[in-house]
């Protein structure tokens, strides 16, 4: 298939081009909300789109067209887009209406192209996203004095500013996973990984949301326990006798039976009842929060884990297949790994009692393997030979091999330190016995 029968009209244009309108709706609103009608800012705003997806779908049929040929098509798109919404959407508008709607019309037309030819994580990165959560920032302050008509869309704003910034830590997050995720297979650990990760991102947006929204929460809360309050007091303020109540003829007004008096203040025992009740609603509230996230985050450590090990056995089945002198292999990935180096650490601080240690209190064969080769070095360094630290196993048998002749014992010992050493694997009883009694043997 050739490369160019990729079709022109793609549909993620419109899609890229809602989401950067979105962001800069303060910018927007700001600019037409003192020449458009209500409806017809609303309707613009929505068409907008239009501009900046058939701009970018000329643009990716012919990506060949010069600076000045761009700009000259974006103005045009602008300029038509504007005459058509003005002519058939708001009908008699201010003269001033058509340049601004044009502009802001070629501008959207403009965002298209640079879609097309930088691509939108370069055309509309984060910064650009940043600016967009600074304006509605901005726009609170702002319609106290400047723009006082933006107060009429504060709801609008608030709940819009709030999901522009939810907004941003998803796109910001994925784009960060795409740039630092190496494996471009899309093999099955990556994917895990980035399921989690977004899942964890579910939960961070969450708490966020709850917080900037705390005030409505409570409020609701507040008004949801003082209805019910007020149904219980009237429920019990019923009267409980059955008799028939005598009722006024429709035309004839109600008597007055209060006297003129105000209304009494509720009593003090119904007030702390409702304080009560209100504390109580919120207490239940953050406990069942608290107790979600509690299982979300065991259930996502839970899922770290398993991919830690994966990622591990993975990671030592690549070492395994290859050959050469393999060091060492310390592993942060792991908390039980960590923990048990840690112990090894402050275990090898401790001083030991040499000359207490007994064979038959060393607690494993892997034990016995390293003791028997520490035993070899420190008899080879009584004969007057220098032991080289920074020499491997292999290379100090190759050694002893040189001044001694015994290659075929102590080759298979040094096969099993390294077995012990380094791939932590297990050694036989009766290998380390013969190991043990061939060394012994060879010293005396």
């Amino acid at each position: 298939m050739k490369k160019d029968a990729k079709v022109p009209l793609s549909l993620s244009s419109p899609a890229t081009g809602v989401v950067e309108i979105f962001f800069y709706l303060p910018v927007l609103l700001a600019a037409t909300i003192y020449f458009l009608p209500a409806g017809a800012v609303w309707t613009w705003i929505a068409a907008l789109p239009l501009a900046y997806w058939l701009a970018a779908a000329i643009v990716e049929a012919k990506p060949g067209m010069r600076r000045i040929a761009r700009f000259l098509l974006a103005v045009a798109i602008g300029a038509v887009h504007a005459a058509l919404f003005i002519s058939v959407a708001a009908g008699e508008l201010p003269v001033i209406a058509t340049p601004i709607c044009g502009i802001l019309g070629a501008i959207a037309a403009a965002r298209g192209m640079s879609l097309k030819l930088r691509g939108w994580v370069a055309s509309f990165s984060n910064a650009h996203m940043l600016v967009g959560i600074v304006a509605y920032v901005a726009a609170q302050p702002l319609k106290l004095f400047a723009f006082k008509r933006l107060a009429d869309y504060n709801g609008v704003l608030l709940f819009c500013g709030i999901a522009a910034v939810i907004l941003f830590f998803f796109i910001a997050n994925e784009r960060h996973l795409n740039n630092e995720t190496v494996d471009t297979a899309k093999s099955p650990a990556t994917a895990a990984f980035k399921r989690q990760n977004r899942l964890l991102m579910i939960i961070v947006v969450a708490a966020i949301t709850i917080l900037a929204l705390f005030r409505q929460i409570q409020q609701a809360i507040e008004d949801f326990f003082r209805s019910m309050v007020q149904k219980l007091m009237a429920w019990l303020n019923k009267p409980g006798g059955q008799e028939t109540i005598e009722q006024p003829p429709v035309n004839q007004a109600p008597p007055d039976l209060t006297g003129g008096e105000a209304p009494k203040p509720p009593p003090e025992w119904m007030v702390v009842l409702e304080q009560i009740l209100k504390i109580a609603g919120i207490v239940v509230v953050v406990i069942l929060v608290a107790v979600g996230l509690f299982f979300l985050f065991r259930k996502l450590y839970q899922w770290i884990k398993r991919l830690a090990a994966k990622l591990m056995e993975r990671d030592n089945a690549l070492r395994k297949g290859d050959a050469g002198y393999t060091d060492e292999i310390e592993n942060l990935m792991s908390l039980t790994n960590w923990r048990e180096q840690l112990g090894d650490r402050l275990q090898k601080l401790i001083p030991k009692r040499k000359r207490g240690e007994s064979w038959d209190d060393m607690k494993s064969n892997a034990e016995r393997i390293r003791f028997l080769y520490a035993h070899l070095v420190r008899s080879d360094a009584t004969k007057g030979r220098r032991h080289e630290p920074s020499l491997t196993p292999r290379e100090t048998a190759n050694r002893m091999e040189a001044r001694e002749r015994r290659p075929s014992e102590l080759n298979r010992f040094i096969e099993a330190y390294e077995q012990v050493r380094y791939g932590e694997k297990s050694v036989g009883d009766d290998r380390v016995s013969d190991f043990k009694r061939q060394l012994y043997k060879d010293e005396n």
